[in-house]
């Protein structure tokens, strides 16, 4: 056979030579799915849950206060009776939207197990107790409770007043049979309108079980950012945390969605939050994180809303098996959810003045910037890569910010040491615009590649990967990567956050944002993701793609055997036509 034979017959036996291989997995952020609960994979329901989370915008507080109250009950109703709701096993409403101060209710101790439902279901607790029953549900439910200090001294937490009464933010969850088996009285009050003025000598650390094999923990709002009752909780192996909230937003660092799921991420566990809606006072944000997993379901809007969201959440923190659970014959969305009319959500703003910043001024179209910034003693190293379109609008700035110092979160708490290092944007060249909302954004800068660190205190510090685009979500968990050394013998953690997904035109916040607990023990090594493969890798080729999710057909061979192999053949053709 010549060498043009050879070739040939070299040729049809690479391509002769076919594996069976997986179709490549798709990231799927945005999908849309259709399909009924009875499609359901067996298997990822026993490993599962159904959960309801509620947005709810409460009725305006210059009405009646018990129709108020009676008109939320109704609303309420309305949702957990909804087709929403048939398929959740537990349904969460938010903080601050049943009633108030002045039509607080009395709530019975846990261990007693008392069903309040009675044949006069008007009342807040009975009602509640029915409802739960009715449609055979865990049912959390945030409400203001009055507790008589004088005839019930044994449980008395604070100081009696003269009329031996006291108000609490009590989270109450009902069983399904309608009995009131967990009572948590919140303990770091922020101050705001609507809240109670007493709290707990010490933070409660309170639990539920139920029938599907899922322990809870409780907290609301605040408490996930202090030590007690939140991270003790994690401590003790508890890896659902249900919080109903009326969350506050504030910028760069702690919007809503932003913190819950940074904090979910770092302790890998299941977040769950309800969240009150009022776009004037700021408040929004709904949503269930599955720990290094990142988010199931996030929910944030400025348009008035009372929603249920249906979510079935992995039993293990961290996995991504969940989805949500729509209407059957219906389209519903899952993933990071964009609400409407963002630019009305009220905003509060960081003391930025009293970080160190310096803005970012790229000198070529694709530039490469390094710095190290300190505060203080406090230090923070920078990178980034960054691309400029040339003839588009400048309508934002960005500075690297860098702080270490005390901040109080909390009316009732002392200050708190934070120590952040990030990138901020701003609306122009003046500090004073850092901390707004990205109100346009013409894509003319791109971040393609960001690495921070630094090096933080490790005994009780809570340190988190926190970001935010223009939507006011986090940045997807596979966009960046985030890990901590410990260092035991002296007490300190290296701490490195780096985006990794390619060009991100729509940043508002990328930092390393840390909360130390004083007098708190707590370590959170996180692991450094692998080195990549230094394994040469393999060409494929595709012949087909089956859609219905089974295998395809591709012809594999190494890339440079191949050409090696092309290479000689071709030499050899080439000296026999001569």
């Amino acid at each position: 056979m010549n060498g043009i034979g050879c070739l040939y017959a070299v040729l049809l036996v690479l391509l002769s030579q076919t594996v069976v291989v997986q179709p490549t997995a798709r990231r799927l952020h945005h999908r849309r799915y259709s399909r009924s609960v009875e499609s359901e994979d067996p298997e990822s329901i026993l490993d599962s849950y159904v959960i309801g989370v509620v947005e709810f915008r409460p009725e305006p507080s210059d009405i009646d206060v018990r129709s108020r109250t009676g008109q939320h009950l109704d609303a309420y109703a309305d949702l957990v009776r909804s087709d929403n709701a048939k398929v959740t096993d537990i349904i969460v409403f938010p903080e601050l939207t049943l009633n108030t101060f002045s039509d607080s209710v009395f709530v019975p101790d846990p261990s007693t197990q008392v069903v309040p439902c009675e044949n006069s279901t008007r009342f807040v607790l009975p009602f509640l107790s029915c409802l739960a029953a009715e449609v055979r549900k865990y049912l959390v439910i945030n409400l203001s409770e009055i507790f008589n200090c004088k005839s019930n001294s044994t449980e008395v937490t604070q100081p009696c007043a003269p009329h031996g009464f006291v108000w609490y933010n009590t989270d109450v969850v009902f069983d399904r049979n309608g009995a009131v088996i967990a009572r948590y009285r919140k303990s770091n009050l922020l101050g705001k309108s609507g809240e109670t003025d007493r709290t707990t000598y010490v933070p409660e650390i309170v639990t539920f079980e139920t029938d599907f094999g899922v322990k809870f923990g409780l907290i609301t709002r605040s408490d996930v950012l202090l030590a007690k009752p939140a991270l003790e909780l994690v401590k003790q192996g508890v890896n659902d945390l249900i919080m109903p909230a009326m969350w506050q937003a504030e910028l760069p660092f702690l919007t809503s969605t932003q913190v819950y799921e940074s904090w979910a991420f770092t302790n890998n566990v299941n977040l769950i939050v309800a969240g009150g809606n009022h776009e004037a006072t700021g408040n929004t944000g709904t949503g269930v994180f599955n720990g290094r997993s990142g988010a199931i379901l996030s929910y944030v809007t400025g348009e008035p809303t009372r929603r249920l969201f249906p979510v079935r959440i992995p039993k293990t923190p961290g996995v991504r098996t969940a989805n949500h659970i729509p209407l059957e014959s219906s389209d519903t969305e899952t993933g990071r959810l964009h609400g409407k009319f963002l630019e009305e959500i009220n905003i509060e703003r960081d003391f930025l003045e009293q970080f160190t910043t310096l803005q970012i001024n790229p000198e070529r179209y694709h530039d490469r910037i390094g710095q190290i910034i300190c505060n203080g003693f406090f230090c923070c190293e920078f990178s980034v890569v960054l691309t400029i379109v040339p003839d588009q609008d400048v309508t934002h700035y960005y500075r690297f910010a860098v702080f270490d110092g005390y901040r109080s979160f909390s009316k009732y708490s002392s200050e708190t040491h934070v120590s952040t290092c990030g990138i901020i944007m701003c609306r122009n060249q003046s500090l004073s615009s850092c901390g707004l909302p990205m109100n346009e954004n013409s894509n003319y800068l791109a971040f393609n590649e960001i690495v921070i660190s630094g090096k933080f205190q490790a005994n009780g510090t809570l340190a988190m990967a926190n970001s935010l685009d223009d939507m006011l979500h986090p940045l997807s968990v596979d966009q960046y990567t985030f890990y901590s050394s410990v260092n035991y013998s002296t007490n300190q953690q290296d701490v490195q956050l780096n985006l990794v997904s390619g060009s991100v035109a729509n940043l508002q916040t990328f930092a390393i944002y840390a909360i130390n607990h004083e007098n708190f023990e707590y370590f959170n090594p996180i692991e450094a993701p692998p080195e990549p493969s230094t394994v040469s890798p393999t060409i494929e080729y595709a012949v087909g793609e089956d859609d219905t999710g089974g295998s395809s057909k591709t012809t594999t061979a190494s890339g440079a055997l191949q050409a090696l192999l092309l290479v000689m053949l071709l030499v050899s053709t080439v000296r026999e036509l001569r």
